[in-house]
């Protein structure tokens, strides 16, 4: 598992420029992981329609971006893959915290709208399942402005790695849940 993808950060923001839904790369490809692990018919169409012209019902389909292409080539590729590898796509371990913090909110609120998005029923899951969607919903409820990442950074750290972590075993957990075996 590794924390950023084969593309910098910054030209996945250049690939979202012209994006309605004004996301950031990291919400981009929660949304992306979320349509995927639901098993959304034709997910990149309905994640390219939802970042450019905001979900809008018989807009015509678009070219995405190249950068953004790739990335769903990727992800694609990683879900259905035999070797359990999912890249998130989170700004650099080297940026501040708080950055690297937003980022992981952004994914999960992405990954969420995502599921939604493929019509995922929390009903329909496993006990296991439900709870890990409420521990995603309870990341959407981080509250951000309280970091700070001085001295006490180191405990920050911690936490954000343990979420890092956790939003890959929840998209692979529920990609597997939905009936989605890898390989």
């Amino acid at each position: 598992m590794s924390a950023t993808s084969d593309y910098a950060y910054s030209e996945l923001v250049q690939g979202l420029e012209e994006s309605t839904l004004n996301a950031s790369p990291a919400e981009a490809h929660g949304l992306l992981c979320g349509l995927l692990c639901a098993g959304a018919p034709e997910a990149e169409a309905i994640w390219g329609r939802e970042l450019f012209t905001q979900g809008e019902q018989g807009a015509q389909p678009l070219e995405l971006p190249p950068p953004l292409r790739t990335l769903a080539d990727l992800a694609r590729a990683e879900l259905e893959g035999e070797d359990l590898a999912l890249t998130l796509v989170l700004p650099e371990e080297d940026a501040p915290l708080r950055e690297r913090a937003e980022g992981l909110y952004d994914w999960s609120r992405g990954f969420i709208l995502g599921l939604g998005l493929a019509g995922l029923k929390a009903e329909a899951l496993s006990d296991q399942a439900r709870e890990v969607l409420g521990d995603l919903v309870e990341i959407t409820r981080l509250d951000l402005e309280s970091l700070e990442g001085g001295a006490d950074g180191d405990e920050e750290e911690g936490a954000l790695i343990e979420l890092r972590e956790f939003l890959w075993v929840a998209a692979r957990l529920l990609h597997e849940e939905t009936g989605h075996p890898r390989g």
